[in-house]
């Protein structure tokens, strides 16, 4: 008799590259700390062990994931502006292509980036700095400087949508309904600060909550730039 027709799809093909896609989609859903050896293999249906022919760890496998998360990244052109506008662009398209991936950012806390895809990025910002006219030798500590930017602020936008999706009923959030929520629901407990016990807070309270996220992202990225043109 001959076979029936498959009555599901055939398994993903292992590889290195379909293991990194898949603990991406793995970190998407559940986290990057939740992302397990274990959940992995699950979601290409195969074993741990198996996993262990393409990559060394869970460590090397975060890392590659981490650098799969910016593969999408375009690197500025001279129609973007100067150096300064594009470097700061190229900051915003990092950031934004992390935090698109839950917490994945904590890789490049946990380790060096030196993937391909990072590796093309952090190649445009060290050209970028030097052409800005940022010494060599600070070059060095600028892009360190830059990549934990690049990292606190993805995780922190990360954390900001997990939460709006935690406050904000789905099928009705908008980004400025999830930051309503958000700001008023930090605005509540400053607004039951005793003044006495905190008076810088109580006094800033409106600015503290204030502002767009872009605005303050924005504001952040200039000062380190500043600072740096500042060392010279």
């Amino acid at each position: 008799m001959p076979p029936g027709p498959r009555t599901r799809p055939a398994k993903t093909a292992l590889s290195r590259e379909a293991v990194v896609a898949a603990a991406l989609r793995v970190v998407d859903q559940v986290g990057y700390d939740a992302a397990s050896m274990r959940r992995v293999a699950a979601e290409l249906e195969t074993g741990p062990a198996s996993l262990y022919v393409y990559v060394a760890d869970r460590r090397e496998l975060m890392e590659a994931v981490h650098d799969l998360a910016l593969a999408d990244v375009a690197l500025p052109t001279d129609a973007d502006g100067d150096w300064r506008a594009r470097l700061e662009l190229l900051i915003d398209r990092m950031v934004a292509a992390l935090s698109a991936h839950a917490d994945i950012a904590m890789a490049a806390i946990a380790g060096v980036p030196l993937g391909p895809h990072s590796l093309r990025v952090n190649e445009e910002v060290l050209r970028l700095l030097r052409v800005g006219g940022i010494d060599d030798a600070a070059c060095a500590w600028a892009a360190d400087l830059l990549g934990q930017y690049v990292a606190s602020s993805a995780l922190e936008q990360a954390v900001w949508h997990r939460e709006q999706r935690e406050i904000v009923d789905p099928d009705r959030a908008t980004t400025e309904a999830m930051g309503a929520a958000f700001a008023g629901r930090i605005d509540g407990v400053y607004a039951a600060l005793d003044p006495a016990e905190f008076p810088s807070i109580v006094a800033l309270r409106p600015l503290l909550t204030g502002g767009g996220g872009d605005a303050r992202a924005s504001w952040k990225l200039r000062v380190i730039v500043d600072g740096l043109l500042a060392q010279g």
